[in-house]
This record gives C-alpha cells, sequence and structure tokens, in this order.
C-alpha cells in the first residue's frame, strides 16, 4: 500500500522543474542565431537538459563521462555511432571532436525518435535534411 509522504519527505523531495511544449519551442527558437544553438533548460547534479538547434553539419563527438539522452523533436537527418573519429582533439575534460566518423552505423531520424548514446561513444548529424531540435539529457556515467 502506498503511503503518503509526509511533512519531512516531502520537503526533502527532489525540486520539479515544468516547461510547457510552448517554452520549450520558445526557448529554443530564440536561442542565439548559428548553425547549432544550445539553450539550458533544466539542471540537477544528476542530470542537464538542454534544448539543442541545429542547422548544419558540425563535428563528430565524445562524451567520455556522459550519457546523452535524445528526443527528436522536429526536423530530419541522419546520426552516425560508432566507428572511429580520425584527428580527434581534446575541447575539455573528456570531451572529443572530430570533423567526421569512419565506420559507424548510420541512421535516419525524426520527429518522435529516442536515442540514448553511451558514454564513449562517438556521435555526429552526419547529414541534416531540416532544421533538428532535439532535447538532450545529459547523464553522468557511472564511475568504473
Amino acid at each position: 500500500m502506498a503511503r503518503r509522504p509526509t511533512n519531512a519527505a516531502a520537503a526533502a523531495a527532489p525540486t520539479v522543474t515544468y516547461l510547457s511544449a510552448s517554452e520549450v519551442a520558445k526557448a529554443i527558437r530564440e536561442a542565439p542565431a548559428g548553425p547549432l544553438a544550445a539553450v539550458p533548460l533544466a539542471a540537477a547534479a544528476e542530470y542537464h537538459v538542454l534544448g539543442i538547434r541545429r542547422g548544419a553539419v558540425g563535428e563528430a563527438e565524445i562524451h567520455e563521462r556522459e550519457i546523452d539522452l535524445w528526443y527528436v523533436l522536429s526536423g530530419r537527418g541522419s546520426l552516425v555511432t560508432g566507428g572511429t573519429m580520425p584527428g580527434a582533439k581534446s575541447t575539455g575534460p573528456g570531451e572529443l571532436r572530430s570533423p567526421g566518423i569512419q565506420g559507424g552505423a548510420a541512421r535516419e531520424i525524426g520527429p518522435g525518435d529516442v536515442v540514448t548514446i553511451a558514454a564513449g561513444v562517438p556521435h555526429w548529424l552526419s547529414r541534416i535534411d531540416t532544421e533538428v531540435q532535439y532535447l538532450v539529457v545529459k547523464i553522468p556515467a557511472a564511475k568504473p
């Protein structure tokens, strides 16, 4: 039988962040112009939520210490995951970038798709048919 939390338990509960669909769309739409716009939507110690608007192909990337969870809101393109990133350069602690990926698996992405990318897996939007807008939840990977 479920029990209602006591006042002390309710006070210790995590903070709730609510953004309506229109607030999310507005935040992404009003992000600074450019081939890639990322706007923070919510954050806690256990995660960060970003709204992304990508209008052009960028660099391939690896996040060594973060899991990415994507939810595609609009647009279409090709996401390549896996393979290798020739000429990868560090852009910060645990972050690598490269002009592209060799090998890997390509898949078409579009509205409603959900993608999880484990820490350490190369990923790259190699083709964008129409501007892609998506939410990404960044989750710290468990330490080995």
